[in-house]
Parts: C-alpha cells; sequence; structure tokens
C-alpha cells in the first residue's frame, strides 16, 4: 500500500476534492488530506503563497514523521514546493509542475487555462522555470475567483476559453488551471470531442496522485542534490514540526 498525502495550502477544508480520486480505489493507494491551520483563504498572488510556504513545509514534516510514502501540494502554484523537497525525503510534487511536464509529453502545445487574469504571470514564470514555457500557449483566464468556483458554471468558461485555444492559439492539450475545479476535467474533455476537439485534457490531482505513486513504486524521489537540507542554523518564530534536518526555535 502506498499512502499519498494530499496538502492544501490554504486554511479551508477541501476533502471533497478526494472524489476525483475515486477511479483509483481499486489500486493500492490509501489518501488522506490535510489543510492549514493559519495562513491564506486560497492561492492567487505570489503574497499567498509566500504565507502558506513555511506551512506546507511544515505539513511534509509532519507526512514524513507518520510514515507517509510521498506528498502532493494541492495548488497549481505549487507553494512550498522546493523548499518542502529540501526539509523531507519523501517524494514532493506539485500538480502545477507535474501537469506543465505532462501536457509537454502529449502534445506539441498546450494551454493552461486557469482563474484569474492576476494569475498569469505566477504561471508563465513557473514554466520558464520548469524548462517548458516554449510549448506554452498564451495563458487563458475564465475571471472566477478561486472561493466562487463552486458557485460559478466554471464548465461553460473553459469550454469557451479551451476552444479558443485549440483554433486560436493552435493548442494540442488543455491543462485546466486550478485544482479547485472539482469534477471537470472529465466534463471539459467531453464537450471537447463533441465540438469536435478530442485533446488530452489534464486532471492536475490524478496525474500528480499517480507520479507520486509510480515514484514511490520505483524507489525514486527528489536528488539530494538539488534539493539539499537546509543551513544547519537556528530558524526562531516559526510554528513547524520538530525535524531532524531544521532547528526551529520557540519565540523568546
Amino acid at each position: 500500500m502506498v499512502h499519498i498525502r494530499l496538502i492544501t495550502p490554504h486554511i479551508n477544508d477541501r476533502s471533497d476534492k478526494l472524489k476525483e480520486l475515486e477511479v483509483f480505489r481499486d489500486l493500492p493507494i490509501e489518501l488522506s488530506m490535510v489543510h492549514l491551520n493559519c495562513g491564506p483563504s486560497s492561492i492567487e498572488s505570489e503574497f499567498d503563497e509566500a504565507l502558506a510556504a513555511p506551512y506546507v513545509v511544515g505539513r511534509a514534516i509532519e507526512a514524513e514523521q507518520d510514515r507517509v510514502d510521498a506528498v502532493m501540494i494541492d495548488c497549481m502554484g505549487d507553494p512550498g514546493l522546493d523548499a518542502a523537497r529540501e526539509a523531507v525525503s519523501i517524494p514532493v510534487l506539485g500538480p502545477g509542475e507535474t501537469s506543465l511536464h505532462l501536457a509537454a509529453m502529449l502534445g506539441h502545445r498546450f494551454c493552461f487555462v486557469t482563474v484569474l487574469e492576476r494569475i498569469r504571470p505566477m504561471i508563465e514564470k513557473r514554466a520558464r522555470i520548469y524548462g517548458v514555457a516554449d510549448k506554452m500557449t498564451p495563458v487563458r483566464v475564465i475571471d472566477v475567483p478561486v472561493l466562487d468556483i463552486q458557485e460559478a458554471e466554471v464548465t461553460e468558461k473553459l469550454v469557451s476559453e479551451s476552444i479558443e485555444a485549440i483554433t486560436r492559439d493552435r493548442a494540442d492539450v488543455i491543462v485546466p488551471g486550478c485544482t479547485g475545479f472539482v469534477g471537470v476535467a472529465d466534463e471539459l474533455a467531453a464537450r471537447l470531442r463533441r465540438a469536435g476537439h478530442p485533446v488530452p485534457v489534464i486532471n492536475p490531482i490524478r496525474a500528480t496522485v499517480m507520479t507520486a505513486f509510480s515514484l514511490v513504486r520505483t524507489g525514486l524521489s527528489h536528488s539530494p542534490l538539488t534539493y539539499p537540507g537546509p543551513p544547519d542554523k537556528p530558524v526562531r518564530g516559526y510554528d513547524l514540526p520538530k525535524s531532524p534536518k531544521l532547528q526551529i526555535e520557540g519565540d523568546k
């Protein structure tokens, strides 16, 4: 059995997202999910990511202490991803990085369709960091804040923007750019097929969990040469779990 933990990098309980993973119920995968006790209520800016990152690291340390096999950060911005990899030895994956690399494998060009215009610079920067910017078409947005996704009709907007990406920008693959788009990927793919556009639509949560499962089963994790442990020096004031890799002091 492979235990994979999803870390939601904000203060809202989004355990409803686990229903995206019911398709894997016959596989030897155990799933758990946690969120943050303090931090932002959603991730829609670099500021939000900076607030969340230390506590994402803390949840990753907890996961390793709980003998979890791998961790997924439940946000397409991958907040705290590199820092968490430095803090633990188990695989830590972000759905943004995973989905972008997978999209680059599945087609010549892909489109990232996300929530807000303000997210676009963040995604473009990550695409450059991840080395896939030359395969990404212009980012498209549906103008729905993360906290309003469940109340808005996002599928219609995603279909419209995806068709524009395919017909105007020559996208071959679609990446729904928010893990809050629960239950949307399958419907989006079906709607695009009916419209004459049978392109791959990546479900970020499913793709990342299965990548984590594969890494564990093949005995792979991130390289300690790329992600060495933090420098041996004290850090003060953060409420993080005890870890042999970190020296966290309380406030004095």
